[in-house]
């Protein structure tokens, strides 16, 4: 099987809160600050996103091989000067609430 490992930065926001780790529309388990998580999965096509209440990812899309090893890193968007435009990101941009990024692949 496949191995997808996500990594969550440690930040100011939402801190002492978990994300939810959502696979191919189904919820696979939670990340809290600072973690890094790894799931086996099988390969083929897959979507990958993230969620915290009604707030969340854009959706990542990609195709895993049966050896293959992805990491993503996640992180909130409110950092800095940001934290001030959260009721922006909670009633206007919902999906970039949260920002995920792949961030290497090994066979």
């Amino acid at each position: 099987m496949a191995s997808l490992a996500i990594a969550r930065d440690s930040g100011y926001a939402d801190r002492l809160r978990a994300y939810q780790i959502v696979l191919d529309g189904e919820r696979i388990g939670e990340i809290r600050d600072g973690e890094i998580k790894e799931f086996s999965i099988p390969s083929g096509k897959h979507t990958l996103s993230l969620k915290i209440d009604w707030c969340g990812s854009e959706n990542v899309g990609f195709v895993m091989d049966s050896a293959e090893k992805l990491a993503f890193q996640v992180k909130s968007n409110l950092r800095g000067l940001r934290l001030f435009l959260s009721l922006w990101y909670v009633l206007f941009a919902r999906r970039s609430y949260l920002r995920l990024e792949r961030t290497s692949s090994q066979t």
